[in-house]
């Protein structure tokens, strides 16, 4: 810097001086990242540059700003080691700066990813050393939109950038590029269903050649090919290119016999012509130029995918925005709420049950060869929530064929932590929760999809978290779904072969219900939804699905798990399992010895011996065990005739009413159909689809 003293003393090199400051200490911070974001031989070259520029202004005599422009664009490109501190704070306290050879390279998330971008405008996703990036002014500044590059004008116009971020543009702080992944939710990511993804070959295949091999109909491929044209862009997932309708025509990507839908499909994208202006879904169903029917489909797609599309700026808007900018009304908001909970408009290929085309978003896969959303088609269904499958796949990469959860892909630095903290809200949605019922209070992780939950508590003590990992939540240093994620994988259940029916499974949300809630939500009828609570009081009291752990019937009313007809009729189930009392003895007595002194009724109480004996034994109350049948019989738990019945499965009751197929079936009958929860160990019967799912 000695050499600048002469420039500084004609004072016209005060700026100069300060950039070359800064650009020495943007190299100093450059080589200090160096590791994440470039080799050795890439932080030689910057710095010959750097020693080029400076040795180009000291080389000057004239008192002028020698170097202004180029200094100006090293400064931005220094602007990546600033990134990169905000990166390193924002990620993980698990170092993702090593990555093994044998594992499949991270994917390159360019403006083309499928992943929604986060909203956080302090936190640059990619970083951009290209000399493009040298910025002049806002006028000039542009973004690429769905179909046309957008302006900072523009976006800040939509709401979908603060003058803020828009001035950190201008002065080079932030990147086109980082501010370009921040919205690219909002500007060309593509977001919609891009292709099948065939479990039994685990390739991926076009909408378009589907049909060509019969795999699926024209009509349902004209659905999914619609959503695309509808939000943006025809997607090829061969070339992972994005094409208008008429480049897909031409290039062959579609059947021609789909143009013309297409097309119309399209103008949710590029707008309604009228009266010389642009319209929106919305307006073009204001104005009459689309149906009810129609408009209500491609908004709800858009809706699904990213927010309503603003054709005349070509990006997409939140709701609330677009309500306030006349691309959406509260009311059709509202009315579209409620309409989409009974029309159903898409055809799940592997089901032929009308869904909402969000729930087909939910059982899509990640390809990470070209970072679209994948429709998984097969037998297998391996993106469907089911009890007994903690974690479905999400992530699936069909150049190597090899199949992996969202939570192993992080793990294992296939993808990056904001993506893997996106997708999974999208499956699963973790909170907190207390319990102070129990004289303290106790917290647990409830994931409110599919009825899951963790006592913190619990996995303190069983050491399936530590103490340094529950610090780390509570530091906010990892977020609840990493936490939830990380006792999900350590937690392994054996299936409880004793264990009685625990709940209901309802596939219609993918989601594990109690027996009283399954009965209100007509998956059950009252009879059976009594019988099924019956049998687990008089086996160890009455289950919390989500937990496993069993209550009184007194508590089991406070936590909602029965009602009080129910209660009142079950009293004596309790008592099967916890013992009868003789009146002026205390004594307990078993089933058997209450039946011999008239205690319970005859059918009533071979019911509760019947469910003892298919859940692990009959029960010795004083004694607190149970017993096989044999065993039973020798200590005087039952006799031989009723051994013998208990054992003809002619003499069982067929009471229940199946919630699947709908027919009578034994109590032994739904055991043998229920399935085991990977969660509790506890048995769970499927209930079946509502009617109003199907189209």
């Amino acid at each position: 810097m000695a050499n600048l003293e002469p420039l500084k003393s004609h004072g016209k090199m005060e700026i100069t001086s300060k950039r070359i400051e800064m650009l020495s200490y943007g190299k100093e911070r450059l080589k200090h990242h160096t590791k994440c974001f470039a080799a050795k031989e890439a932080d030689d070259e910057l710095s010959k540059s750097v020693q080029d520029v400076v040795a180009s202004c000291t080389g000057r005599t004239e008192g002028k700003s020698c170097i202004g422009d180029i200094v100006g664009a090293r400064l931005s490109t220094m602007n990546i080691s600033h990134g990169t501190e905000l990166l390193s704070q924002n990620m993980s306290t698990r170092p993702h700066t090593k990555m093994s050879e044998k594992l499949p390279k991270t994917p390159n998330l360019n403006n083309n990813t499928i992943f929604p971008a986060p909203t956080d405008d302090s936190r640059p996703i990619k970083m951009s050393t290209s000399e493009d990036e040298v910025f002049l002014s806002n006028n000039t500044l542009e973004l690429q939109g769905l179909r046309r590059r957008v302006t900072v004008k523009e976006l800040i116009e939509a709401d979908l950038l603060n003058k803020n971020v828009a001035e950190q543009l201008d002065k080079g702080i932030k990147t086109v590029s980082q501010v370009q992944m921040s919205l690219g939710k909002y500007l060309n990511q593509a977001n919609s269903i891009a292709g099948l993804y065939l479990e039994s070959s685990k390739q991926k295949i076009s909408f378009n050649e589907a049909v060509k091999e019969g795999i699926i109909e024209s009509s349902v491929a004209l659905e999914f090919l619609e959503a695309q044209a509808a939000t943006g862009f025809l997607v090829d997932t061969l070339s992972h290119g994005k094409y208008s309708v008429q480049e897909a025509v031409d290039k062959g990507l579609v059947a021609t016999e789909f143009k013309e839908a297409l097309l119309q499909a399209e103008k949710a994208v590029t707008g309604y012509l009228y009266n010389g202006k642009t319209l929106s879904v919305f307006q073009a169903m204001e104005s009459k130029l689309v149906t009810r029917q129609v408009g209500t489909r491609l908004l709800e797609v858009q809706i699904a995918t990213g927010g309503i599309v603003d054709p005349g700026r070509s990006v997409r808007l939140p709701l609330e925005t677009a309500c306030k900018q006349g691309h959406l009304s509260h009311e059709v908001a509202r009315t579209l709420n409620k309409t989409l909970g009974k029309v159903r408009g898409f055809e799940n290929p592997n089901t032929r049950q009308g869904v909402h085309y969000a729930e087909l978003m939910k059982l899509c896969v990640v390809d990470l060869a070209g970072n679209h959303l994948l429709l998984p088609f097969g037998t297998r269904k391996i993106s469907t929530p089911s009890p007994d499958t903690p974690s479905t796949i999400s992530v699936v990469d069909t150049n190597t064929k090899s199949e992996i959860t969202l939570y192993d892909a992080f793990l294992k630095y296939y993808i990056e932590k904001q993506i893997y903290l996106e997708r999974s809200e999208v499956q699963s949605q973790w909170r907190e929760t207390t319990d102070k019922s129990e004289g303290g209070t106790r917290y647990f992780l409830t994931d409110v999809n599919s009825g899951r939950m963790f006592s913190i508590d619990d996995a303190l003590t069983q050491g399936k978290i530590s103490q340094v990992d529950l610090n780390k939540y509570r530091d906010g240093r990892i977020t609840v779904t990493e936490l939830a994620d990380m006792l999900t994988s350590r937690s392994t259940v054996a299936p409880n072969p004793n264990s009685p029916i625990a709940g209901i499974w309802d596939p219609n949300e993918c989601r594990r219900i109690s027996v009283l809630k399954a009965m209100h939500q007509n998956l059950l009828d009252r009879l059976t939804a009594t019988r099924l609570l019956e049998a687990q009081a008089c086996t160890g009291g009455i289950i919390n699905p989500p937990t496993g752990k069993r209550y009184s019937i007194s508590d089991a009313l406070q936590y909602e798990l029965m009602d009080t007809e129910i209660a009142a009729s079950i009293q004596k189930s309790q008592q099967a399992y916890s013992g009868f009392q003789q009146p002026g003895s205390q004594l307990a007595l078993s089933t058997y010895e209450a039946l011999r002194r008239n205690l319970v009724g005859r059918d009533l109480g071979h019911r509760f011996l019947e469910l003892q004996h298919l859940t692990g034994g009959l029960v010795d109350p004083n004694l607190q065990t149970r017993m096989p049948l044999e065993d039973a019989r020798s200590n005087g738990l039952v006799d031989d005739q009723t051994a013998r019945r208990l054992q003809d499965e002619k003499m069982h009751a067929r009471n229940l009413v199946c919630p699947k197929t709908k027919e009578k079936i034994s109590y032994k009958e739904a055991l043998a159909r229920a399935v085991f929860d990977c969660h509790t160990g506890m048995r769970f019967l499927e209930a079946a689809v509502r009617s109003d799912t199907l189209k």
